[in-house]
């Protein structure tokens, strides 16, 4: 948890690989991470273009001009997303100037547009606020007391609104938003939700969160991007910490009170036709009562590809584990916009591992059915090298030998033309959701950021008084 400054083959793929087998709120990187840009390639020839685009870098500072390297990694190896951090309270106009410099970059060399994020949720994880000409928005509980108080959750609209038109301004197109977390007095990380989850009930997540997506779709220019499915709220511990994290939620209904508002929400954008406006963080936890392996749900193709876009008019298979050791199955989902992994910089699991031992992680999770992985920037070329060596067969004999085993295909032949087919599914929804969005630089304005929300932010402060 990142708490301060990331067709019918595939269903079978899916299948295959299930019987074999917190969050938008990431601390910075290590400032000591090894630069992995000096190591010798193992991939040669002519690139898979779309493979940069499965990557969300953490870009910590906003400078007018953008920084060198990442305009390198726009132009040269099709850098698909960034996750801004802003230490240095700079302006909105200095963010917009960012965004414009590196959507040129992207332009000129005929790459897709970049999805420009950031940590914008309430109060407490809010990376743009007052001093940089944004409205400082407030906690998530004190939306939950205005639902509940109101008996409406117009209140989420507006926060949802506010958010995604003063983003929009500055030429964000990615809203690392609200959670969906149902706070849970007795989680093993109880004081990291009490203020910014919602509430306790779903009844009233659900509302609210689903009154977010309306806001979103009509605003049109920014994806909102919930957090942390399947859900934290009633998880163990903290995964930027223990690689064992799991869920407390170990009973069929318990854990349907934790997907309710991803089932609302994203049945309403189907609905609506604004599904590309609409995505989820999923989280490093594990599930058993989804996935009996315990794998953690960034690396399960049961929770990433059965439940969350799996179908919803009927159970799936029934691949989970109750308390008692019962199966159990959930209907699916059908989520047909983007997934972004919480942080790989931060997951306990990642601790100790090799540079290889990594880049096979994040490869591993992509093919069980992650659009975005959030890794740190230093990271990105070693990735980005690998996954093309994936693509090309170019790994080495061991290491398609450790990857076969971390999936748990037969062999490699199985684990490339799984990827294959990944690259082209994942590829295929980044392209059509960025299409959706459009180019940052045809709807930012050249005014502040809150020049457009004044109406919207007085209802706003009357409604959470």
């Amino acid at each position: 948890m990142r708490l301060a400054p990331l067709a019918s083959h595939g269903r079978a793929l899916f299948l295959s690989l299930a019987v074999l087998s917190l969050a938008a709120c990431s601390s910075t990187p290590d400032e000591g991470s090894v630069d992995e840009s000096q190591e010798q390639a193992l991939f040669s020839g002519t690139p898979n273009t779309a493979i940069g685009q499965f990557f969300m870098i953490e870009h910590f500072g906003v400078v007018p001009s953008g920084y060198s390297d990442v305009h390198d990694m726009i132009k040269h190896k099709n850098l698909g997303a960034v996750i801004l951090w802003n230490p240095t309270n700079a302006p909105g106009t200095t963010a917009r100037q960012m965004v414009s410099a590196y959507s040129r970059s992207a332009h000129d060399s005929g790459t897709p547009e970049v999805f420009y994020a950031a940590d914008q949720e309430e109060h407490g994880t809010q990376r743009f606020k007052s001093l940089e000409g944004f409205t400082d928005l407030v906690d998530g509980a004190s939306l939950g007391r205005a639902v509940a108080k109101n008996k409406s959750p117009r209140v989420c609209e507006l926060h949802a609104r506010i958010t995604a038109r003063e983003m929009s301004a500055i030429g964000m197109n990615m809203a690392l938003g609200t959670v969906s977390d149902l706070y849970t007095q007795h989680s093993g990380t109880p004081g990291m939700f009490r203020t910014r989850a919602i509430d306790a009930t779903p009844e009233i997540v659900t509302s609210c969160i689903t009154a977010m997506t309306k806001a979103y779709g009509e605003e049109k220019h920014v994806v909102f991007i919930t957090k942390h499915f399947p859900g934290l709220g009633n998880a163990s511990g903290n995964t930027d910490v223990d690689p064992s994290v799991h869920t407390y939620s170990v009973t069929k209904d318990a854990v349907e009170r934790e997907l309710s508002p991803y089932r609302s929400a994203t049945a309403s954008v189907n609905a609506a036709g604004t599904w590309p406006n609409f995505g989820t963080m999923v989280s490093h936890a594990s599930y058993k009562i989804l996935d009996g392996s315990s794998t953690p749900a960034t690396l399960s193709p049961v929770i990433l590809e059965g439940v969350l876009r799996g179908d919803s008019g009927s159970d799936g298979a029934a691949f989970g584990l109750d308390a008692q050791g019962h199966a159990t199955a959930v209907h699916g989902m059908g989520l047909k916009g983007v997934t972004v992994s919480d942080a790989f910089w931060t997951w306990g699991r990642t601790k100790n591992l090799s540079l290889t031992e990594k880049r096979r992680l994040m490869a591993q999770s992509f093919i069980a059915g992650m659009d975005i992985l959030m890794i740190a920037k230093v990271e990105f070329a070693g990735a980005w090298d690998y996954f093309q060596a994936l693509y090309a067969k170019q790994l080495p004999a061991d290491e398609q030998a450790a990857l076969v085993t971390a999936t748990g295909m037969k062999d490699f032949a199985a684990v490339h033309d799984a990827f294959a087919s990944r690259v082209d599914e994942s590829g295929t929804r980044i392209k059509s959701v960025k299409n959706a969005v459009g180019p940052s630089t045809s709807f930012m304005t050249q005014t502040a950021p809150n020049a457009n929300t004044a109406a919207l932010v007085a209802e706003y402060r009357q409604l959470t008084r």
